[in-house]
C-alpha cells in the first residue's frame, strides 16, 4: 500500500509542478547580435564552441554562452556542429523566414500565449520567462534580451504570423437616403409641398392643442401665403 501511495504522489506531483525551461541567457546581447549579423559572410565552421567564438574576438565568458542561444533555437546540434537551420540562415534571401520558423519551434509555448511576442512589451515577456524559469531580474533581463536579439533577424510576416497588430477595421457609415420633395411649377415659379406629421401629447387640456395650432399658423401657415 504504501508503494502505490508513493508512486500515486509521484505522478500528482510530476502533474501539478510546472516544468521549467531552460531558456538561453546571455548578459550581453549586443555580441549575439553582432555574431548572427557576420554568419552570412564568415565560413561555415565545423564546430560552434569556445575555441572558435575566441578566434573571432568573442573572449569573455558571457560571450561563449552564443553557442548555448544557437542551440536552443536549432542552429547547433547537441555536439555543437552547424545544422541545416544555421546553413540556411546564412543565406540571406530566407534568413529571415528561417529565424522566424525557428523561434516558433524553440519558444512554442511562448507562441501560445503571443500571436507574435516579438511585439509584446518587456513587461510581459518578462512575466512569461520568470513563472518559466524561476529566475531573478537580472538573468531575467538577459533571458528578455535574448529573445528580443532574435526578433531582430526575423520575418514573421513569411511563415504566417502578423508583425504588427492588425488595426480594427471601421465600420462603413450607412449613407442617409434623400428626401425628394415634390416640386410643382405654377407661373414660371416653384412651389415646394411638404407634408409634416406631429405627435400631440395626451392631455385633457384643450388649451394645449390650441396653442399648437395657433403657433402653426403664425410659423408655417401665415409665412407660405403670398403677399397682396
Amino acid at each position: 500500500m504504501k508503494r502505490k501511495r508513493d508512486i500515486s504522489e509521484n505522478i500528482y506531483n510530476q502533474t501539478m509542478v510546472p516544468l521549467m525551461v531552460d531558456y538561453p541567457s546571455i548578459l550581453k546581447p549586443s555580441s549575439l547580435e553582432d555574431f548572427l549579423k557576420k554568419m552570412a559572410d564568415r565560413p561555415l565552421p565545423e564546430n560552434i564552441n569556445r575555441e572558435y567564438l575566441k578566434g573571432l574576438g568573442y573572449t569573455s565568458s558571457n560571450e561563449f554562452k552564443i553557442a548555448p542561444c544557437l542551440k536552443f533555437i536549432g542552429f547547433a546540434d547537441s555536439s555543437n556542429a552547424p545544422t541545416e537551420l544555421f546553413k540556411n540562415f546564412r543565406d540571406t534571401r530566407k534568413s529571415g523566414s528561417v529565424m522566424a520558423q525557428a523561434l516558433k519551434n524553440s519558444y512554442k509555448e511562448l507562441f501560445k500565449s503571443y500571436t507574435n511576442p516579438c511585439m509584446a512589451t518587456d513587461t510581459d515577456l518578462g512575466n512569461f520567462f520568470r513563472t518559466a524559469t524561476g529566475r531573478g531580474s537580472r538573468m531575467l533581463t538577459a533571458t528578455v534580451s535574448v529573445f528580443r536579439t532574435f526578433c531582430k533577424f526575423a520575418d514573421f510576416e513569411a511563415v504566417g504570423v502578423p508583425a504588427t497588430p492588425q488595426p480594427t477595421p471601421t465600420p462603413t457609415p450607412t449613407p442617409t437616403p434623400s428626401i425628394q420633395l415634390p416640386v410643382t411649377r405654377e407661373g414660371g415659379g416653384v412651389t415646394v409641398n411638404v407634408n409634416i406629421r406631429l405627435e400631440l401629447p395626451a392631455t385633457q387640456d384643450a388649451s394645449v392643442y390650441d396653442k399648437i395650432f395657433e403657433s402653426l399658423k403664425k410659423h408655417i401657415l401665415a409665412s407660405g401665403s403670398k403677399p397682396d
